[in-house]
């Protein structure tokens, strides 16, 4: 194999004028930043919903979770649900993380991903792809939700930076 040194976008090696933060066949990143708390009587099993309504052919490029140290909450997922107005089920509660420990702070710059389940191999599927739908099972919108099993005993705050790119 040779060493390989090139553009691997086409609009880059051309030299037309890219975004910043460029995403697939050239729609623009974008980010969301959601902070919530969780309050030291909060129970294992609860759901946070950090965003409501995702639309299912958006692609998450990355997630990071900082957090103050949540005393015992040692297994929190991040995953799918219906919204609440249609029910609230559970599509896949741990599709994007699974088992994060928040039990220690996490601070801006040392956050932990927020997409450690999703295999190298799927980091470009949609939304619907990673909920394990398909185009004919797919859903109008998801919510995007932390799952606590087990949350902790002590209150905390949790922030999530999420890009994206709206396919």
């Amino acid at each position: 194999m040779a060493v390989e040194n090139k553009y691997v976008n086409s609009d880059i090696a051309s030299g037309s004028r890219v975004n910043a933060a460029i995403g697939n066949n050239g729609s623009v990143l974008r980010a969301i930043v959601k902070t919530f708390e969780v309050a030291a009587a909060d129970d294992d099993g609860s759901i946070y919903r950090i965003i409501k309504d995702v639309q299912p052919e958006m692609i998450i490029k990355n997630i990071i979770v900082t957090n103050d140290a949540i005393t015992a909450g040692t297994d929190y997922d991040i995953g799918f649900y219906k919204s609440l107005e249609t029910g609230g089920d559970v599509i896949n509660a741990d599709a994007l993380a699974d088992g994060l420990d928040l039990s220690s702070a996490h601070i801006e710059g040392a956050g932990i991903s927020g997409i450690a389940a999703v295999a190298v191999e799927n980091v470009e599927k949609k939304i619907f792809e990673l909920a394990g739908d398909t185009i004919s099972t797919k859903i109008k919108a998801y919510d995007i939700a932390f799952t606590a099993n087990t949350a902790g005993t002590v209150a905390g705050t949790i922030s999530v930076k999420i890009e994206y790119i709206v396919a």
